[in-house]
């Protein structure tokens, strides 16, 4: 459509504009989850959409991974939207020894903007957090399954896709019975992808 007016587009880059108020609220959530000054914080949005249940990374890899970031004294706060908070309270309960922060449901798009900026990492399934990160330039890790990185990957220079070549990959099916192409996205991949960002 720009090439089309004659508007020749420099940067194809995203931007989104938090407000201080927006960092505000940011500061004082992490500070009442005890988050220390110096501990890394990595971010996993739990879900692409109620409608998009194939997109989902299992809830058993996410568990595998939150441990492991534990041990390793990574805090991860987990983004998503009311809608997400059944699935995060399961995942909080599965893993009772772990402090982790659940975002779910308690910030707005900007919020979240200023909540991804906070992060070292944000790992997600094709979804609109992703672009968020994009819009403030957190590497990031994207999780696709269903749905083609090629069509959908905001423009950015510091991130992981993780996708595997399956003959049914893309779909663009919104429910799948197996959901094989995100099962097949193990924890220690991400694991992997995470030490590559940090560095």
């Amino acid at each position: 459509i720009l090439k089309m007016l004659d508007i020749d587009l420099k940067n194809p880059g995203l931007e989104l504009w938090p407000t201080q108020e927006d960092a505000s609220y940011i500061e004082e959530f992490l500070k009442s989850e005890w988050l220390s000054a110096n501990q890394k914080l990595v971010g996993i949005n739990i879900s692409a959409s109620s409608r998009w249940l194939s997109k989902n990374w299992p809830l058993s890899h996410m568990a595998k991974l939150c441990e492991e970031l534990s041990r390793r004294d990574i805090r991860v706060v987990i983004t998503g939207t009311e809608k997400d908070l059944n699935a995060a309270n399961t995942l909080v309960n599965k893993l009772r020894n772990i402090k982790i922060i659940n975002a779910c449901g308690k910030t707005t798009v900007n919020q979240l903007a200023s909540l991804i900026k906070k992060c070292a990492v944000f790992i997600s399934p094709d979804s609109a957090p992703l672009h968020v990160a994009a819009s403030v330039n957190v590497p990031f890790i994207a999780l696709f399954g269903t749905t083609n990185p090629e069509r959908h990957l905001a423009p950015v220079e510091e991130c992981v896709v993780i996708r595997k070549d399956l003959d049914c990959s893309p779909c663009y099916k919104s429910k799948c019975k197996i959901n094989k192409c995100m099962e097949l996205i193990k924890p220690e991949e991400v694991l992997e992808a995470i030490d590559k960002l940090l560095k």
